[in-house]
């Protein structure tokens, strides 16, 4: 049996969490929005993970009315972290940081990156500390600090 983290399983969430428009995208709980479309869903990164069908082969699925997370057809009550943690073989506190609320990432600091670019810096630096982000992964990389490259009205034709 392996030990140590699935990295290339946090690097597919990666690129799944990467690929969801920054508005589905809410730490505050597994799906704040259901809609009868993923257009009007809004879900957390663990939320958008247990709804993809990689997954959902994996295990990972939504219990109950969407409140909580089954692994292995296990709806027992578990938190999110304890999931994630299993799933990706991290240790508690590692899922408790990737996959908790926005404060866990912040420390109160509104940095004013919107929840998605959050999870996806945090989850960015986890693989970077783990030497797990080498040149490939990096070129793939669409995240970028909000106004990186200010927009100037002459370049809208304004």
């Amino acid at each position: 049996m392996e030990s140590g983290p699935d990295f290339e399983l946090l690097k597919d969430a990666y690129a799944i969490i990467d690929g969801i428009p920054e508005s589905a995208v809410d730490l505050t709980g597994l799906c704040t929005a259901r809609g009868e479309t993923l257009d009007q869903m809004v879900c957390s990164p663990a939320g958008w993970l247990a709804r993809h069908p990689d997954f959902n082969r994996l295990g990972l699925t939504l219990a109950g009315d969407e409140d909580r997370l089954a692994l292995n057809g296990d709806p027992a009550p578990r938190t999110t972290a304890e999931a994630m943690a299993q799933l990706f073989r991290l240790p508690l506190p590692e899922a408790e940081h990737l996959f908790g609320s926005r404060d866990t990432y912040t420390l109160g600091d509104d940095s004013g990156l919107s929840d998605k670019r959050l999870f996806l810096r945090e989850l960015r630096e986890f693989l970077r500390a783990h030497g797990q982000t080498g040149e490939e992964f990096e070129e793939q990389l669409e995240t970028r600090a909000p106004f990186a490259d200010p927009v100037r009205p002459d370049q809208l034709g304004l």
